[in-house]
């Protein structure tokens, strides 16, 4: 559902995820982004790159190491950004009316425990802290 939605755009969910993210903390380094990635957290650098070549990303030395580039969301990129808020709005509306409110707090808890140690929990976690 969330994928076929956002096709029509140009991306996918990986894409929506790394706009989102950068869209709250900009500028990150590859490697910043690779923590707080779901999707695509072990391979930063290759979605960073695909995103560059489409427009939606562009990259800079950071001026506090030479070695690392920043990440900063283009025009086109934020130009998508409504359209995504809307995208995420209606899967969370749709889920709510699908599902009750406490098996809806059920499905979360096991979804927890389930990815509990993964380095998809800890991007959620530092998602949150931070």
């Amino acid at each position: 559902m969330f994928a076929a939605a956002l096709k029509p755009l140009g991306l996918t969910p990986a894409w929506a995820e790394a706009i989102s993210v950068l869209d709250e903390r900009e500028p990150l380094t590859i490697r910043e982004l690779g923590l707080l990635l779901v999707c695509e957290g072990e391979h930063p650098s290759r979605l960073v790159n695909r995103m560059v070549s489409a427009g939606l990303l562009t990259t800079e030395p950071s001026p506090d190491d030479d070695r690392a580039r920043w990440i900063r969301l283009t025009p086109a990129a934020r130009a998508l950004l409504p359209r995504l808020r809307e995208i995420e709005d209606q899967l969370h509306t749709a889920i709510e009316k699908a599902v009750d409110a406490n098996s809806l707090e059920s499905c979360r808890a096991v979804l927890g425990d389930f990815i509990d140690g993964l380095p998809a929990a800890e991007a959620l976690k530092r998602r949150v802290s931070s």
